[in-house]
């Protein structure tokens, strides 16, 4: 069993990231994870107070192992996947070699380079990591403060100044002729470079003022022409299996889900997003079941907005409306994703909610 680290595509200043396992590896309904430095074999744990700002790097490790969690456990596609944020992606290098203990079981990573940190991130919890330890004047500087772990990380005195050496006698003052040498290479330098520019433009005008009678080189022999050979008919392109052109012929939506869903980052959001609404526009109750669920933030699609990257900010409103559709299209997972998404609705303010409820959930 493996388990790969995605970034959250919703968090567009970093420090979230989804953990992905194989489905049925994680049992309950929430998890705890730990982070083991396997090249210093120690354990990543939090020392900072709840509420307090997550600095960048200078992680706090220790001998004892230390949990983080509890975290929801969200089942959807075939994985099982784990939400986790700054208190651990924040204190993470690149490329560091880890084993994440995820519900009890082991994975041996090597932490990815596409799962950046949140400066200055705040998470609402009783855990927490370590802030940066200040800098040297000269670094730049993040939020939070701790003391240092060694020594070695206090303030060195700046050595002793040397003593200033004993003045020394006074002697009359030398005085020393000026060399003569450089004085008369200055002069034959100059020389030099006139005669050199003399002869230059002396060969440039005896070769420009040649008759044409001179210069003149009889042309080469033509030569002969090929026989004129028939033009093969130009071969049709490969089409690619991903692209906009293949995904479009699919007749129905099930069967051109199922393709996108195989490409995966191979296709791009944009084309996928197009085939998406073009289905849409037909009440296909997939397509817009598919969209209720971008626009929902209490519910994801993995392999839809992780892999491939396309996810719409959060409108419950929207998410409603298409929940409604997709319900009247004949979709069996629309009306319990309406029965939520209206109850969330009625407690929101604003016109437009309070017009989405009485179109959709009346």
């Amino acid at each position: 069993m493996t388990l790969i680290v995605h970034p959250d595509p919703q968090e567009k200043a970093g420090g979230f990231a989804f953990l992905e396992l194989m489905e049925g590896t994680l049992k309950g309904d929430t998890v705890s994870v730990a982070v083991f430095d396997a090249y210093g074999e120690r354990w990543l744990a939090a020392d900072e107070a709840p509420g307090a700002q997550i600095g960048i790097g200078n992680p706090h490790w220790q001998q004892e192992r230390f949990e983080f969690g509890p975290y929801t456990v969200y089942r959807h596609e075939g994985a099982d996947w784990v939400h986790i944020g700054p208190e651990i992606v924040n204190k993470v290098e690149e490329y560091a070699p880890l084993r994440i203990s995820v519900g009890g079981k082991d994975y041996d990573i090597s932490w990815p380079d596409d799962v950046p940190p949140r400066a200055g991130a705040a998470v609402l919890g009783g855990i927490r990591p370590v802030a940066r330890v200040s800098k040297p004047s000269g670094q730049p500087q993040l939020v939070g403060h701790v003391e240092p772990d060694t020594e070695e990380d206090t303030v060195v005195s700046a050595p002793p100044a040397r003593p200033a050496p004993d003045p020394e006698p006074e002697s009359a003052p030398v005085v020393r002729a000026a060399p003569r040498r450089r004085s008369f290479w200055l002069p034959l330098l100059l020389v030099l470079l006139l005669l050199a520019g003399a002869a230059a433009a002396w060969w440039y005008w005896s070769h420009e003022t040649q008759t044409p009678a001179e210069t003149a080189v009889a042309p080469p022999a033509p030569a002969p022409q090929p026989t004129p050979q028939p033009v093969a008919a130009e071969a049709a392109p490969p089409v690619e299996a991903c692209s906009l052109a293949t995904l479009s012929a699919f007749p129905d939506f099930p069967s051109f889900d199922k393709a996108l869903r195989q490409c995966g980052k191979d296709v791009s959001p944009d084309t996928a997003l197009e085939v998406i609404e073009s289905h849409a526009a037909r009440d296909d109750a997939g397509a817009l079941l598919l969209i209720g669920t971008l626009y929902d933030e209490n519910s994801i699609d993995p392999r839809i907005e992780t892999l491939i990257g396309l996810t719409f900010a959060p409108d419950i409103a929207r998410a409603v409306e298409y929940y409604a559709r997709a319900a009247k299209a004949g979709s069996t997972e629309a009306p319990a994703k309406l029965v939520d998404g209206c109850a969330r609705l009625k407690e929101t303010d604003g016109t437009l909610a309070k017009g989405a409820y009485d179109d959709f959930c009346g």
